[in-house]
């Protein structure tokens, strides 16, 4: 029998998240918000159409136009709407992230990815930890899935263990950080055991920010929507620039304010300095060769 320890999570689920790097969780959201959720989204893209270029709410695909909107992102959606931002502050979801890494977190970042169907883009192998490193390692990300994710619609791929290796540089040979994983580093994994994090939607997948994880295009005729927000420990510190320019990032989600920060020993890779403009990490990844 499972032994509860929180209200949402049990001793195996926890042992597993710091095992693996990663955990998967039904049924957290209901479905009547999700079928809000879906309707707020769904007039984002609609404000979309008038748009011929990304901004700093929308990141457009290639293919966008008017007559056929394609996003595949909405930047910072917890500034832009209520309903994003219950659920980054208010829903299940930040308790949960208590029971993994609290008892005080903080808000880092939220994000929306949309793979349209048949169209939507890949996310190449990649870590979160190379994008924005912090001072300790109590870092994540939720994942809440507005669609059911499938293999056939780009359901997101991890590979368990990887959180306990080390950060893969994300520069590329001409020095250039191009936000994935060389090849060479990627071949010397074992990606035969990675994970395929399929769901129905109202789940969420939770994973550590040093996890390697990657997701397929989209090659179905169905949607598959990501709204992802990004949590630390209250006593992490990010040690580089906020690139996302939102009001929110850093702010005490549960617990109080610490007095002290606490440290991991060792040596961290930097990103460049994106105070200069930040677009998304599919315009990043578009100058890097595509990787197996």
């Amino acid at each position: 029998m499972a032994t509860t320890t929180g209200r949402y999570l049990t001793e195996e689920q926890l042992a597993g998240y710091h095992a693996d790097g990663y955990l998967v969780l039904p049924r957290v959201i209901d479905m009547a918000d999700v079928q809000a959720l879906r309707r707020v989204t769904d007039a984002f893209v609609e404000r979309s159409r008038r748009l011929s270029r990304g901004d700093g709410v929308f990141d457009l695909d290639p293919r966008h136009t008017a007559d056929a909107p394609v996003l595949r992102r909405i930047k910072n959606p917890a500034d832009h709407d209520p309903l994003y931002r219950w659920v980054a502050f208010e829903s299940p979801i930040p308790d949960i992230v208590t029971e993994l890494i609290g008892p005080a977190i903080k808000f880092n970042h939220s994000k929306l990815n949309l793979k349209s169907s048949r169209i939507g883009a890949p996310v190449e192998f990649h870590q979160d930890a190379a994008f924005y490193p912090h001072s300790n390692d109590d870092v994540l990300a939720v994942g809440l899935l507005l669609d059911d994710a499938t293999a056939e619609n780009g359901a997101l791929s991890v590979l368990p263990g990887s959180h306990r290796g080390p950060i893969h540089t994300h520069f590329d040979g001409e020095d250039r950080f191009v936000g994935c994983m060389r090849r060479e580093d990627i071949e010397r994994l074992d990606v035969r055991a990675a994970r395929l994090l399929a769901m129905p939607a109202g789940g969420i997948t939770i994973h550590h920010y040093r996890l390697v994880h990657w997701s397929a295009p989209n090659a179905s005729a169905t949607e598959r929507r990501l709204l992802i927000n990004a949590y630390s420990a209250a006593d992490a510190v990010q040690l580089v620039p906020d690139a996302t320019g939102s009001p929110l990032f850093g702010a005490l989600v549960r617990g109080k304010a610490p007095r002290a920060v606490r440290r991991t020993a060792g040596e961290l890779p930097l990103p460049p300095d994106f105070g200069r403009g930040y677009t998304s990490i599919y315009e990043l990844q578009s100058h890097a060769e595509v990787n197996p």
